[in-house]
């Protein structure tokens, strides 16, 4: 529950984080930047943030229970063969 929570709030500050200016693209054979390049990333910046793609990770709690129960299995079975 923390670890979703902590998740969340890490989402939350990436999604507050101050936006930077975009960077004009400017001609290699001109002097000064064209007018219309300097609108284009105004708009840039005026246009919402793309949400990331947060990769979900899964719960380990299943895998450990499982690998608990093989462990368990296994201890029972050698105490079988040697008392034997």
């Amino acid at each position: 529950m923390l670890e979703a929570e902590n998740q969340r709030l890490k989402e939350d500050t990436c999604v507050t984080e101050p936006r930077t200016r975009k960077k004009v693209k400017d001609p290699f054979n001109d002097k000064f930047t064209r007018i219309r390049d300097i609108i284009k990333a105004k708009e840039a910046l005026r246009r919402p943030l793309k949400r990331r793609r947060v990769a979900r990770v899964e719960d380990p709690t299943p895998a450990i229970e499982q690998a608990r129960q093989e462990i368990i299995h296994n201890m029972q079975r050698l105490r079988k063969a040697e008392e034997m």
